[in-house]
């Protein structure tokens, strides 16, 4: 039977792969609804709303401004690791609940994977959340305010990073435990080699 963890590492991997998935194809991160320009954009894509047009992003120097689309470009690929290994961790997690792989020596190398994952997903978010408005030009002081506003397609990738963050932590903790099982085969193994004398005090 499937241990508590590992169905919990698994689904948190399911929710938290179909959030990312859902915030790398959508074009809801980053909303602008200035008088010229008007788009719903996202990290990969982006759509006109007077248009209707909807695009990827290989133009990409027509949407993000000149100077940071190489900032842009970094929030792109950090992104895409952090929906890579997502599903590196779905997969693997599935693959121990068929114990196809023997989790309690591997666990370490999936919680360091876990670790990289949450990391770039959290750069995205961040950076993204902090450098949008530079990054597609609406930081004009003739702009209103809420121009430009953060979509539900951001607070989405908060969500998976969020799950993220528990496969970490459930992978992390199968890992202390796999562990301390390892100990106590060593320990017991070490106790039933270990050669030993039987000393029979004897009077001279």
């Amino acid at each position: 039977m499937a241990s508590v963890t590992l169905v919990a590492g698994l689904v948190s991997s399911m929710f938290g792969l179909f959030c990312v998935v859902f915030g790398l194809g959508s074009s809801q991160w980053f909303r602008v609804r200035a008088p010229y320009f008007q788009n719903d954009i996202g990290l990969m894509r982006h759509c006109d709303v007077v248009t209707s047009y909807c695009g990827d992003m290989e133009h990409l120097s027509s949407i993000v401004e000149a100077d940071y689309s190489a900032w842009f470009r970094s929030v792109q690929t950090m992104y895409l690791l952090h929906c890579v290994g997502m599903l590196v961790s779905l997969v693997t997690y599935i693959l121990y609940l068929v114990r196809f792989l023997d989790y309690k020596g591997s666990f370490r190398f999936l919680t360091l994977l876990n670790f990289l994952t949450l990391a770039a997903g959290i750069y995205a978010v961040t950076f993204f959340d902090l450098n949008a408005k530079k990054f597609f030009g609406v930081t004009s002081p003739i702009l209103p305010a809420d121009c430009s506003t953060l979509g539900y397609a951001f607070y989405m990738a908060i969500v998976g990073c969020c799950f993220s963050f528990l496969v970490l932590f459930v992978s992390a903790a199968e890992a202390v435990q796999a562990v301390e099982l390892l100990r106590n085969m060593q320990n017991r193994l070490t106790i039933w080699t270990t050669p030993y004398t039987l000393f029979v005090d004897q009077e001279v």
